[in-house]
C-alpha cells in the first residue's frame, strides 16, 4: 500500500510501462482489482487507488464536500503526483460513473476508456430526485441499523442476485465491505447516488478516446445501458460476458482480463 498526498493506492509494474489505473466500486477498495493487475504487470504499470471514503482514503474530514466534481479533481491530482500524463482508465459500476466524469472532464489524459457495469445517468428530473431520496433514506438505514445489517441487505438485490451461485466468493465479497466506516458507506451513497449524477448521456459523443463497455450477460440493466451507451460514443466497442452479472471482473477475472487486454493493446 501506497499513498500520494491525497490518495492511498496499490501498484503493480514497472513505472515506465504505460499506465492503467483501475477505479472499484461502492463499498470496495483498490485491492479488489490486484488478481486482475497481477495479469497486466509485465507490460502494463497498474495503479488502483482507494476512491475516498474507501480502503484507507478516510483521513479527509467527513464535512468536506463530497461530489462527482471534487472526486474527478481529486483523481487529476493524483495522476499529477504521479507525474502521469495520459494514462488508460478502467472504472467498474460507482467506479465507472466516477471514470466517465473523469473522461468528460479530463479528455487529454485518457488515452482509453473501459467502462464495467456502468450508468450514465438518470436523465427525468422527477426519477433522478426520486432515487437521490431512496439513497438518502438508505444512508439513513446504515447509521440506523448498521453496517453488517446494510450489508446483508445490499447483498440481497437482484443485481447481485448471480452472486447466489458462489456462497464462498459472496461471503469474502460481505466479510470485506463490512469492514468499511459506517459514517463513510452513509456519507458515499447519498453523495455519489445516481440521483446526485449529472446525467451525461448528451455528453457521449463528445468522448474523443476508444471506450470499451463490458456488462454481464446476467444482468439485463447494465447490459441494456451498455448497448445504448456505445450506439452514443463515436469509438465505442461493447463487450457482454455471457454467464455473469454485475461484477464481471470478479465472477469471470479470466475473460473480463482478455477483453480489457486486447483492447488496451490495439488502442
Amino acid at each position: 500500500m501506497k499513498h500520494t498526498t491525497s490518495w492511498t493506492y496499490h501498484a503493480r509494474g514497472e513505472p515506465s510501462d504505460p499506465p492503467v489505473v483501475f477505479l472499484h466500486g461502492f463499498m470496495g477498495a483498490g485491492a479488489d482489482w490486484l488478481p486482475i493487475a497481477e495479469n497486466y504487470a509485465n507490460r502494463s504499470f497498474c495503479l488502483m487507488p482507494d476512491l475516498p471514503g474507501h480502503g484507507r482514503n478516510i483521513h479527509l474530514p467527513l464535512a468536506q464536500p463530497l461530489d462527482f466534481e471534487s472526486v474527478a479533481n481529486e483523481l487529476n491530482l493524483f495522476l499529477e503526483h504521479l507525474n502521469l500524463n495520459r494514462v488508460s482508465l478502467v472504472g467498474y459500476s460507482l467506479g465507472g460513473r466516477i471514470a466517465l466524469y473523469a473522461a468528460l472532464k479530463l479528455p487529454q489524459k485518457i488515452r482509453a476508456l473501459v467502462l464495467e457495469s456502468c450508468h450514465a445517468g438518470i436523465v427525468d428530473e422527477q426519477a433522478r430526485r426520486e432515487r437521490a431520496e431512496a439513497d438518502d433514506r438508505q444512508a439513513e438505514a446504515v447509521l440506523t441499523h448498521g453496517l453488517e445489517t446494510f450489508v446483508e441487505r445490499w447483498y440481497e438485490m437482484d443485481l447481485f442476485r448471480t452472486l447466489q451461485s458462489q456462497p464462498r466468493l459472496l461471503a469474502e465479497i460481505k466479510a470485506k465491505r463490512k469492514k468499511n466506516d459506517p459514517r463513510w458507506v452513509a456519507k458515499i451513497i447519498a453523495a455519489l447516488s445516481p440521483g446526485q449524477q449529472p446525467p451525461l448521456w448528451a455528453k457521449l459523443g463528445a468522448l474523443p478516446m476508444p471506450v470499451l463497455l463490458i456488462a454481464g450477460e446476467l444482468d439485463s440493466k447494465y447490459t441494456e445501458l451498455a448497448a445504448k451507451m456505445s450506439q452514443q460514443i463515436p469509438d465505442a466497442r461493447l463487450e457482454i460476458i455471457p454467464g455473469v452479472g454485475h461484477n464481471v471482473h470478479l465472477e469471470n477475472p479470466k475473460q473480463f482480463g482478455k477483453v480489457v487486454s486486447v483492447f488496451l493493446q490495439e488502442k
